[in-house]
């Protein structure tokens, strides 16, 4: 395996005079910081520069890699050390990382896997049914991918810096290992290279990411189609202005209600939850105890509070009534910076309540829900349909309790949550989960927090146009993590552990509507009898 990253790193000025350091710095690179945490036998993997040029405040670079140490990882890890190189004698600092170019070639062991008339990858007598070029090319970041041969070779489009830390060509490479039957030698060529060794999430949990643990019966589906495209052509909703919006019709609001309603009485009220309201708008601050700004801050909504600038919105004024467009540079001119963000978690002011506060063993668990608003995601070139959006409807039920309190109740919640689809008659699995919330994007914990064995289940509803279906529940442990993060205490120094599990309510709708199809005929009774009748409004442009 092969890959060829040809990147940009800009400096904060012009770095010329600094161009002899620069290059021992890659002396070094090449030599020790690309070779660590290697083993012996497979340096020969590890990246490497290959070729360079300083052009001004631009450092261009060219790269090399096997499966070890790969390129893509490997350019982000000279930040750090170049710019304290830098900065303390030329004071300079890094302002961006850019992946210009990026190419990676997957050897196909078998040339009898790839079909020479039809491009398809196949075993003996397996294919997929589609090529997996085909699929690849409608991936978001690809720009290309061929079969030369025995190879397959993807083409990536620019990446920057945010997204190569999203680990986005990871999720690209683990698609394709899902792609390709288990027979393939691939298989295990694939299997190195699409869960990165140093990501926190793999360190902590004990079973692999990603195993089924349990599955439903078998269940009869009435819908065939794309049900975000047939719940758009009914009227049940419709495409707002922004990405990743939808206004939900009364219909489709009707539906929801009864799923909480079912929810509500069967999980969260048997569970003796209380409900509390909280805010969705969240101070910076509560995200970096989180450490949520560590692992995926290019995943959230940033909002900044308007200046107090009468001069800059008055000619503000002027330029929209005059030019009739909104002048965004001087919108830009009129705010502070971000001082919060859009809840992502929705259990965010959970873990603020307790702050600093001293409790009692004898007093818990503490058991609280939350279901009055949005959570909101950045999910960049992943928004698509009513399962993947930039704000959605959810339950949120968050505790604190012991640590054999708390993974009772979790397991409580998963239990029920899969009693519940089955009386619903939709079929779904729960897997290990491979991204807690807290823990995504992180690779390393220097506190010495307390970890659950399996930090996250999640169970997802299967969809029939999609490979792995929709995650409906995430269910967390988070061991000692925000215990820690926000300095709660426990009067005896008793250990205390918090969990939450969050209903994706927008998701359980879409995956209800994928498999039982917009026929309420077709619907099971514990569905039918919670549907109450609405009106919608007839127009005659739409739908």
């Amino acid at each position: 395996m092969k890959f060829t990253l040809k990147g940009e790193i800009t400096f904060s000025k012009d770095a010329s005079e600094a161009e002899e350091d620069i290059k021992k710095f890659i002396d070094e690179a090449n030599e020790e910081i690309f070779l660590k945490g290697i083993p012996e036998d497979q340096k020969q993997d590890a990246s490497k520069i290959i070729n360079w040029n300083l052009n001004q405040d631009i450092l261009e670079v060219e790269m090399k890699s096997g499966r070890r140490g790969r390129a893509h990882d490997a350019i982000l890890r000279v930040k750090k050390p170049l710019t304290l190189l830098l900065g303390k004698k030329y004071h300079l600092g890094i302002r961006k990382i850019i992946a210009k170019e990026y190419e990676i070639e997957i050897p196909l062991e078998k040339e009898s896997a790839v079909d020479d008339d039809t491009g398809m990858i196949k075993t003996g007598e397996i294919d997929l049914g589609a090529t997996v070029v085909d699929k690849i090319m409608d991936m978001p970041y690809v720009s290309g991918a061929e079969i030369v041969g025995n190879k397959l070779i993807i083409r990536f489009e620019e990446l920057k810096e945010s997204e190569l830390r999203k680990h986005v060509v990871d999720r690209v490479l683990k698609f394709i290992k899902e792609s390709v039957p288990k027979e393939d030698e691939t298989e295990s060529t694939l299997e190195e290279i699409t869960q990165p060794s140093d990501i926190l999430t793999k360190k902590v949990t004990k079973i692999e990411p990603g195993t089924v643990v349990s599955t439903s019966p078998k269940q009869k589906f009435f819908f065939k189609g794309d049900a975000t495209e047939e719940a758009a052509k009914r009227g049940w909703v419709k495409k707002f202005p922004g990405k990743g919006q939808w206004f939900y019709g009364p219909k489709l609001i009707a539906l929801q209600r009864a799923i909480e309603e079912i929810f509500l009485e069967k999980m969260v009220y048997h569970l003796d939850f209380t409900e509390c309201m909280w805010p969705k708008l969240i101070p910076i601050p509560v995200m970096n105890k989180m450490r949520y700004l560590e692992g995926l801050p290019e995943g959230m909504y940033y909002c900044s509070a308007p200046r107090r600038d009468p001069e800059v919105f008055e000619k503000f004024r002027q330029e929209l009534v005059i030019n009739k467009e909104v002048p965004i540079n001087l919108l830009k001119e009129g705010l502070k910076d971000p001082s919060y963000v859009l809840a992502p978690a929705q259990c965010e002011p959970f873990y603020e309540f307790f702050s600093h506060e001293v409790i009692d063993e004898s007093e818990l668990p503490f058991k609280f829900f939350d279901r009055s608003g949005w959570t909101y995601r950045w999910e960049a070139g992943g928004a698509k349909g009513l399962d993947r959006v930039h704000e959605f409807q959810r339950i949120e039920l968050v505790w604190l309790g012991t640590p054999e309190q708390v993974e009772k109740i979790r397991d409580a919640t998963l239990h029920i949550s899969q009693d519940m689809a089955d009386e619903m008659e939709l079929e779904w699995y729960t897997e290990v989960g491979d991204d807690p919330f807290y823990l995504e994007g992180r690779k390393t914990e220097e506190r010495g927090i307390e970890f659950p064995d399996i930090p996250k289940y999640e169970m997802r509803l299967v969809a029939p146009t999609q490979d792995k279906g929709v995650a409906v529940i995430s269910a967390n442990i988070h061991g000692t993590h925000f215990i820690e993060g926000f300095s709660i205490k426990e009067a005896h120094n008793h250990r205390i552990w918090t969990g939450c599990t969050g209903i994706g309510i927008s998701r359980w709708i879409f995956g209800f509507l994928a498999q039982k199809g917009f026929d309420e005929e077709n619907w099971p009774d514990e569905i039918r009898r919670r549907i109450k009748n609405v009106r919608v409004p007839h127009v005659l442009t739409w739908p």
